[in-house]
């Protein structure tokens, strides 16, 4: 059984009222995409190094075109309110030799509402099957989340819906219908009187790829996510070897509670693995 994770961290908050700015620059020039005060940026809704035409609100691809332009630009701006990204090769690659390029884009902004996400990850749990898992802290008026599901990261199509219990854990079983490099999936959060917020997206490798225990957030202060790909025992040792903490892993992401641990450098070791996090 093959499986592979895609993790997202900690504290990821819902968004009302998404709105664009956009950005353009020349080679070896700089974008700098700002939202209005108390907003922050949501999402990249488009984003093309190369030769992209048009204006804002209807920006197209041209001939040449770095296929990472969006992630790249995701990574850069996404959760804040203003931020910088160089046009140049450097950054993006060169898709076209030769070629002056240019990058253009465009973001969604929004305010932050409050509706947190602790966790949301996406697990590769068959040949064609993915299951999502994500855990709110907070839910006020939420009526159900629809799960939203791309192969570019622009344009999203539903996948399901799940009811809201409140907060808590969901989870969600999605099925792999065609061959491609990556999935992206965002949850979609519908409120009683019909308000709809986004999550971030996340990103789900489908090549071959090695799985390694994980956990989130590092730096923790209280609470850590373990990932496993099995049942399995492991303990958490600090850094001159001593074992402070024995656990029982599950196949999948489980919290546990590392408040009463002294700050310093630790160690989630397995028989096949060894992870290290900080404890603030």
């Amino acid at each position: 059984m093959k499986q592979i994770f895609t993790l997202i961290t900690f504290s990821l908050p819902f968004f009302l009222h998404a709105q664009v700015v956009c950005g353009t620059a020349n080679e070896n020039g700089v974008v700098t995409l700002t939202a209005p005060p108390g907003n922050i940026i949501t999402s990249i809704e488009f984003a093309s190094y190369g030769t992209p035409n048009g204006s804002c609100g209807a920006f197209t691809i041209g001939s040449c075109h770095a296929t990472n332009s969006v992630s790249i630009c995701s990574s850069t701006f996404v959760g804040l309110n203003s931020a910088s990204i160089n046009a140049t090769n450097a950054v993006f690659g060169d898709p076209c030799g030769g070629t002056v390029k240019r990058l253009y884009i465009q973001a969604t902004y929004g305010t932050i509402l409050p509706v947190t996400l602790v966790s949301f990850i996406a697990k590769r749990i068959e040949q064609n099957t993915v299951k999502l898992f994500w855990v709110s802290a907070e839910e006020i008026n939420t009526s159900h989340f629809i799960i939203e599901k791309s192969t570019d990261a622009v344009t999203f199509e539903v996948a399901g819906t799940v009811k809201a219990g409140g907060s808590g854990g969901y989870s969600f079983a999605d099925n792999l219908l065609n061959s491609t490099d990556a999935v992206y999936y965002r949850l979609k959060i519908v409120d009683y009187d019909g308000k709809i917020q986004y999550s971030d997206v996340i990103r789900l490798n489908t090549g071959n790829e090695k799985l390694q225990l994980q956990l989130f957030p590092n730096p923790s202060t209280k609470v850590i996510t373990i990932i496993s790909n099995k049942d399995q025992d492991a303990f958490i040792a600090n850094y001159t070897g001593q074992v402070v903490q024995s656990i029982k892993l599950k196949n999948g992401a489980q919290a546990v509670n590392v408040s009463l641990l002294l700050p310093g450098i630790y160690f989630i070791k397995t028989k096949e693995e060894v992870v290290r996090f900080i404890k603030n």
